[in-house]
Parts: C-alpha cells; structure tokens; sequence
C-alpha cells in the first residue's frame, strides 16, 4: 500500500489480480469434490500488505476499490460464463511476501526496529551451506524438552525495518485491533489475519474490547505478547542497534545462489520430491 501512488493505480493493479486469479480458479482440480466447490464458490483473496506504513489517504482508496472489484466481477463473470465469486478480498499474513516490496507484513505493525528474524530449514537442505558459508548463525531447533531437534536448523538473520516505520511496542493491543476492524470494514471480505501484540496489563481492556467488537467487526483473532513470552527461538527477537550492526558485519548477504547448489536429485526427476 505505501507504495501505491494513486486510486487509479490501485484499482488497476486490483483489476489486474482478480483476473489472474479468476482465470486460475478455472482449472482443474485433482478432487472431483473440491472442483465442484471451486468452480461453485470462485472463492479468491487479493491482498494487501504494508498497511501501517500507508498514509491516511492511500488507505481511503480500499473502500473505493472493493466495490470496484464487485462491480468488474459481476460483468466479468457474466461475459465469461463464470460464477460470480463468493468472496474477493483479505488481508494474508504477508510475513515473506512483504520482504519483496520492503514493507511490513500485512496490517501488522514492525515487530521492532532491529531485530533478529529466524527461519526453520531442512537440516539437509542444501541452503543450510549457503547460510553457513555466509556466515549467518546456525542452530538446531530445540525443544520444549530441552532436546534438539537434529531434522531442522534454525537460520538467524540481521533485519532492520526503514526509520519511521510504526512499531508494535508504540501501538496499543486497542490500535491494533482497531486497524484489523477498519480493514475488515473496508476492505476484505474474507477475514484479516494478523497477531495482535499485547502486553499483560493489557489483558482487561482486550477483554472488554472483544466483547463489543468482536462478533460484528471480526472474524478471526490472534494474540502474542510482544515480549517475555518464552519461546526459544522465537521467529522475531528485539535487539539493540549494536547487536544488528555486529551481526550484520559478520555476515556477507546472498544475492545469488548457483543452480549447481540446487542442482535436483534422480529422486526428483518427476517433478515430486519425497517428504522427509
């Protein structure tokens, strides 16, 4: 959204989704059944993402949009002979697709400021080399017993988000839910998935929020503190500016990987690799 210049803009990248997605909805499925509910439903969900980080008027252009795409999509399936779609839009949690266009995920706000993001990969997987040779951290996950999980690593990787951003420990778990509410009023018909970040004594005024909100103005709700919540590596952890700094000067950034690294199996070769 911060990126978007105009409401002509938006709508015609909306325009521009919905038909790809209503073209995709037209092929087959492997189930009988769920190709009768597809093809029924035309069920589909265009999304946006760095919603905190748009401005008071890129975001009055949502509104605008949605009933530009119940419009087109009437028409369109009437000229195609498709059904018309049951529903259009959401809001996904976006936390890798938003790495693309530099914004924070989805209607969350920035985790925080610096921070260490960690992803879980295959112990086999030949990006674990890549990671290492690059010097990014590498663990096995642990436990809740204590034990380690030798299957998959964990990789930890230096992230910064832009100055400015919106940050969740600036915003109330009540700011939060409110924007989730405004999205869901103006713009996606399918539910907003995002995590509220809360502290504890926040507890009583979620409650009380909840109870007059919830049933009209949400669909589905998700809650983690913003810290002291005592997952081990926690796929988000706040740190200082000089622990990025360190990090990042200790690792060299992949821009490129070798097809050769990921060079398929014969185990692969029919397009289907085996789950481990």
């Amino acid at each position: 959204m911060p990126n978007i210049t105009s409401r002509d803009e938006l709508l015609d990248a909306a325009t521009l989704l919905y038909r790809f997605n209503k073209h995709s909805l037209q092929l087959s499925s492997h189930q009988p059944e769920t190709d009768e509910v597809v093809k029924r439903n035309q069920r589909m969900g265009i999304s946006i993402t760095g919603a905190l980080q748009a401005s008071k008027e890129q975001l009055s252009w949502l509104s605008d949009c949605y009933e530009h795409l119940r419009e087109f999509d009437k028409r369109y399936s009437l000229l195609h002979g498709f059904n018309v779609s049951i529903k259009l839009t959401t809001v996904q949690p976006s936390g890798t697709l938003s790495l693309l266009p530099g914004v924070a995920p989805g209607a969350h706000p920035g985790y925080a400021r610096f921070m260490y993001r960690r992803i879980r990969i295959a112990s086999d997987s030949n990006f674990v080399l890549v990671c290492r040779q690059h010097g990014y951290p590498i663990e096995f996950v642990k436990n809740f017993d204590g034990t380690e999980d030798k299957g998959t690593v964990v990789v930890t990787f230096p992230f910064a988000y832009p100055e400015g951003t919106r940050l969740a420990k600036d915003m109330t778990a009540l700011d939060q839910l409110e924007v989730m509410k405004y999205l869901q009023t103006h713009w996606s018909d399918n539910a907003v998935s995002c995590t509220i970040y809360y502290k504890k004594e926040e507890l009583p005024g979620i409650k009380a929020y909840l109870a007059k909100n919830y049933s009209k103005n949400h669909k589905t709700l998700s809650f983690l503190l913003h810290s002291g919540h005592g997952f081990q590596q926690a796929p988000f952890e706040e740190v200082s500016e000089e622990a990025y700094n360190n990090l990042l000067a200790a690792t060299t950034p992949i821009t490129a990987i070798s097809s050769a690294e990921f060079e398929s199996s014969d185990e692969c070769a029919s397009g289907v690799c085996p789950v481990r």
